[in-house]
């Protein structure tokens, strides 16, 4: 099998999947419409070593920011936001705000409130949290 045709530059991300297994690597095609997404340990794929994820089985996908290159700022435009805490079945809350929260979608990409400024957003899986609400 050939390295995938890839459209866009990989994005460093940490997948947490519900039994608290943690995994970092590069995304170079997600999309919030699929159900699964193939993760890369490296910024360069090679088709036999990346790891296909089912979204069921994970809390959220972190995307990080890019140690060059990024600017330090969270991916949030101002006007539209809504504050948001989100609380996972095992207790993990994470808090931040969205522009795109639905219940009936997969689920969604939030921006969490994070001093380290080193995550840029999270895409929340909906069927895997215990509670969400607005603050």
């Amino acid at each position: 099998m050939a390295t995938p045709s890839l459209q866009r530059a990989p994005v460093q991300v940490v997948i947490a999947f519900l039994n608290g297994r943690r995994i970092r690597g590069y995304l170079f095609d997600f999309s919030p419409t699929c159900d699964r997404c193939k993760v890369y340990p490296s910024p360069t794929p090679e088709t036999n070593v990346g790891e296909i994820v089912d979204l069921k089985t994970l809390k959220a996908i972190f995307f990080l920011q890019e140690a060059m290159g990024e600017s330090g700022t969270n991916a949030s435009s101002a006007g539209q936001d809504r504050k948001i805490e989100v609380i996972f079945s095992d207790g993990e809350r994470l808090e931040g705000t969205t522009q795109d929260y639905s219940q009936d979608q997969l689920g969604f990409f939030m921006v969490p409130e994070d001093p380290t400024r080193k995550i840029m957003r999270v895409f929340v899986i909906n069927a895997n949290m215990k509670n969400v609400r607005w603050l």
